[in-house]
């Protein structure tokens, strides 16, 4: 998967280089457009013949129905310092996502895996956290309380949810509950509530024959979520989807991620490991906790030795010991296992995530007389600087706690 996400990067980056684009892996972007004010960019649309089309949002037709149904989205942002309102999901284009996948054997352990991946939702979280900052020209009239300490640690959460939970119904972005059996995965897609209505003709492959569901399914909007499709009977599989985590700042860091999530979900089910018995609400409580406060949360866990612990440190060791055992189950020997969560682990001793990160370069901004705005700008753009430098080959890790200017 390294090798596949690189080559694709490298032909993406020699296609951008010569019209003058620079990628960026970010949880949410901070430095607006140079023609248009960023809530202008944001929200800009055309009304016509009754239909709301959004202007800088990708060109996909449901985008653009989620806008124009009468079973509207809810298209508020609210949050310490910010509030926003929309009447399209353009101001959901600030966040970027990193969506790991993992397939079951055999569907009817779809439960056993699904309930996994709620409990380590929080903590996994708590280690990826990377968008702590919005656009500075978004924010009110904040104090330094209000944006560094008040605000969300990862405000993809809050972005997402209040901008595409209709107004009018259920959340349809949400932490889901547990299942028991598959067809509670299918019954609640099915039962979920349509934004965009449409008929749509099937075409050649297996899962044609349930095209709508899959219809249903794309505005299915959970943390985690199930996944059911194949080009072929044979090829049918269920996965389940993993949302939380946002693009992180080196490949490197992106793949730590995917081979703890493999690992932890590997090793889970292999060795019944007893945060299989947290409760519903506290796998819940800790997701919203870890979303606010990052590696700082109230975090409640079950340890492998059947210990409950508030201590968050202990909590990252057991679920990245966990990880590696999983690895090593998969037939990766220890030291490779440990070096592909390596990145983590630092994080995890050090208390130090992308989050953290950026909001002690503000507060170091702050501190020698620049105004809020410049912090902001000047943050991420030595995060954009490192990045260039450690994204194909470096780390994170690498990167100095109070870098100097640049």
């Amino acid at each position: 998967m390294r090798k596949e996400v690189e080559a694709k990067l490298v032909a993406t980056e020699e296609w951008a280089t010569t019209r003058g684009i620079q990628l960026v892996s970010d949880g949410m972007w901070v430095i607006g457009p140079t023609d248009h004010s960023t809530l202008t960019y944001l929200s800009e649309a055309t009304h016509e013949e009754g239909l709301t089309l959004a202007i800088n949002v990708s060109n996909a037709v449901r985008y653009h129905g989620f806008a124009s149904s009468k079973r509207t989205i809810g298209g508020r942002i609210d949050v310490p310092g910010v509030t926003i309102e929309a009447d399209n999901p353009g101001p959901v284009s600030l966040t970027t996502s990193i969506q790991p996948h993992f397939q079951v054997e055999r569907a009817a352990d779809l439960p056993l895996y699904f309930n996994h991946a709620l409990r380590i939702a929080g903590p996994m979280l708590a280690l990826g956290v990377n968008s702590p900052l919005f656009p500075p020209e978004l924010y009110g009239d904040p104090d330094r309380k209000t944006v560094l300490e008040d605000g969300w640690a990862e405000n993809r959460i809050p972005v997402y949810e209040g901008m595409m939970n209709p107004a009018d119904g259920p959340e349809k972005v949400r932490f889901p509950t547990d299942i028991d059996h598959p067809r509670d995965a299918v019954d609640r897609i099915v039962e979920d509530r349509v934004l965009v209505p449409a008929a749509i003709a099937a075409g050649e492959r297996f899962d044609d024959s349930f095209v709508h569901f899959r219809h249903k399914h794309g505005s299915f909007w959970r943390w985690v979520r199930p996944v059911f499709d194949g080009a072929s009977r044979a090829a049918a599989n269920v996965r389940i989807e993993f949302r939380p985590l946002p693009a992180q700042p080196t490949l490197r860091d992106t793949m730590a991620f995917l081979a703890a999530f493999a690992g932890v979900m590997t090793a889970f089910s292999s060795t019944e490991h007893p945060v299989t018995d947290l409760s519903w609400d506290q796998a819940r409580e800790n997701f919203y906790a870890a979303a606010r406060d990052g590696m700082e949360a109230d975090m409640t866990w079950i340890t492998a030795d059947d210990q409950t612990t508030n201590d968050i440190g202990r909590c990252l060791d057991d679920l990245l010991n966990t990880a590696l055992d999983g690895l090593e189950a998969c037939g990766l020997p220890q030291e490779r296992a440990a070096d592909w969560i390596e990145p983590l682990r630092d994080r995890a001793r050090r208390r130090r995530t992308p989050a953290a990160w950026k909001r002690s370069l503000v507060a170091t901004r702050l501190d020698e007389g620049l105004s809020l705005a410049d912090a902001i700008h000047d943050a991420q753009r030595e995060y954009l600087a490192y990045q260039r430098e450690t994204f194909m080959d470096g780390c994170f890790s690498d990167w100095p706690d109070t870098p100097g200017r640049r």
